[in-house]
């Protein structure tokens, strides 16, 4: 019971502390004068002077509906820098963050784990996004979150997970404070992959699953919670009960209107299409490409160039794979609303199934033999 009451009072204390951390970021972000602001940027934020820093953290243009965490980052920005120079800096920060999570990947689990994961996001198309502040919000949380699981991987040899529930719990409320409702399921996917590759050598199956589920769902509470702290302090700062409005835009942005199963399944059909299509050499090329891929990896598996039970302890990476599909298909509106940056969320679906793809297959097995024909070739 202590225990229980123990781990009960750290989530309290973390989301005590995130609430409190965003909203001072909040109320420094909005103490810079917006007369310095609007030299960098006459059409970004319209002039008001009636506006007030209270006003400004807590309601903002959208009455509040959202934490905007991402002025965090702009206004300081506009202050010392134009539009264009803003986006070179973003695109800075993208990069290093990606490349460096790349590397990460690759030192502390594998190099193809590594190169997979660089190849998953480059074929996605990830420039356009790179400079642009607030669509880069999830990926730069999910670079982050990367970076910070496989820096605390030696912890997860520990019976009690809890650090790692602490994790996804600031994961979550990070993705509700920075991102504006573009790719969320982003910083749940691939940090869910990360967090499996990294406790899957100290736990059995159960117990994996276990963790995977509870990850999820602290995951989902730390965008609930943080979301509700939001409104709340609305509500007390402002003595207007906006709960209403908020639940009204909460319902249009996720469901809208009515929508039946064939249009949801159409539009993550078109979301797929134009995700497997980035590449810009046609779909039926791709096709062709893919099947001859698998002609290729069927082959190989049906000559025993598999690990035994592999494909057993690696079923929570399908299971993964069908986030972004389980999301949209409860969330219709967004993919339909938002199909450009939807597409991009495949990468939560890409970046698992390589792996598991990968995994499967007696690689070492594999190479050493096609090693020992490349060396019987060079003699003769």
């Amino acid at each position: 019971m202590k225990s229980v009451s123990n781990k009960f009072l750290s989530f309290c204390k973390l989301h005590f502390f995130l609430t409190i951390l965003f909203l001072f970021l909040l109320f420094a972000a909005n103490w810079i004068p917006e007369e310095r602001i609007l030299e960098h940027s006459s059409s970004f934020l319209p002039h008001n002077p009636e506006y007030s820093t209270l006003w400004n953290s807590l309601l903002n243009q959208d009455s509040g509906y959202r934490w905007n965490g991402i002025q965090v980052l702009l206004r300081p920005l506009l202050y010392l820098f134009h539009t264009a120079q803003i986006r070179y800096l973003c695109m800075i920060a993208f990069f290093l963050l990606f490349f460096g999570a790349a590397m990460q990947i690759s030192r502390k689990l594998a190099p193809p784990f590594g190169f997979m994961f660089f190849f998953s996001f480059l074929w996605a198309d990830i420039l356009p996004v790179s400079y642009s502040l607030s669509q880069a919000g999830c990926f730069l949380i999910t670079f982050s979150a990367v970076l910070v699981l496989l820096g605390k991987t030696p912890r997860y040899e520990k019976e009690d997970p809890q650090r790692l529930y602490l994790i996804f719990y600031t994961i979550g409320a990070a993705t509700v404070f920075l991102d504006d409702g573009t790719i969320p399921i982003l910083t749940l996917g691939i940090p869910l992959t990360i967090a499996f590759l990294s406790i899957r050598k100290f736990s059995n199956m159960t117990g994996i699953r276990k963790i995977l589920a509870r990850c999820s769902l602290f995951w989902g509470l730390g965008c609930l919670l943080l979301t509700a702290s939001k409104w709340l302090i609305a509500l007390w700062a402002t003595g207007k009960n906006f709960f209403p409005e908020y639940i009204r835009r909460l319902w249009e942005e996720n469901f809208g209107a009515a929508c039946s199963l064939p249009q949801i399944l159409l539009s993550l059909y078109r979301n797929l299409r134009e995700f497997l299509s980035r590449a810009d050499f046609g779909i039926k090329t791709l096709a062709i490409l893919l099947l001859i891929l698998t002609a290729s990896y069927l082959a190989l598996f049906a000559a025993g160039h598999k690990i035994k039970n592999a494909c057993l302890t690696l079923v929570p990476l399908v299971f993964i794979s069908l986030l972004p599909f389980v999301f949209y298909l409860l969330t219709p509106a967004r993919g339909l609303a938002h199909a450009a940056s939807a597409s991009r969320a495949q990468i939560a679906a890409m970046y698992p199934i390589l792996l598991f793809l990968y995994s499967v297959l007696d690689t070492e097995r594999l190479w050493n033999k096609i090693s020992t024909a490349m060396k019987s070739l060079w003699r003769n």
